[in-house]
């Protein structure tokens, strides 16, 4: 029994700070840094609609799928495959999630700078093959 209390205790606690993590905000200017393999223009979209998320500083399940702090360690097979995830994502309304949406309608990306992705994840693909 004193060993699920225990277990109990460290799992609320672990989920509290993935929540708190979830939401800390992460500087654009950060986020340049750490994305110089970024055209410039794309690095713009991402500062705002997802490095909140998708960093080392974001929440454990975003930061598995994309992790922006990480990208330039990737192959480049990797960064096509997750740059064509991340507009598929996009176009088909799934990221930013619905919960952040609601919160922060700024996060959405305008359908031109869907296209600035769409194109930047093509030219991925195009130089990888």
């Amino acid at each position: 029994m004193k060993k699920t209390v225990v277990s109990f205790i460290l799992f609320s606690g672990f989920l509290l700070i993935s929540l708190f993590l979830f939401n800390i905000p992460v500087s654009a200017q950060d986020v340049s840094k750490t994305n110089a393999s970024i055209p410039e223009d794309v690095n713009k979209i991402v500062s705002v609609s997802c490095t909140p998320c998708h960093t080392s500083q974001g929440g454990l399940m975003s930061k598995t799928k994309l992790n922006f702090t990480e990208w330039t360690n990737y192959s480049p097979e990797k960064q096509k495959e997750r740059a064509a995830k991340m507009y598929s994502e996009i176009n088909k309304g799934a990221m930013p999630p619905k919960a952040a949406r609601e919160k922060r309608p700024d996060l959405i990306p305008t359908n031109d700078q869907a296209d600035i992705i769409k194109k930047w994840s093509e030219s991925l693909t195009a130089g990888n093959k």
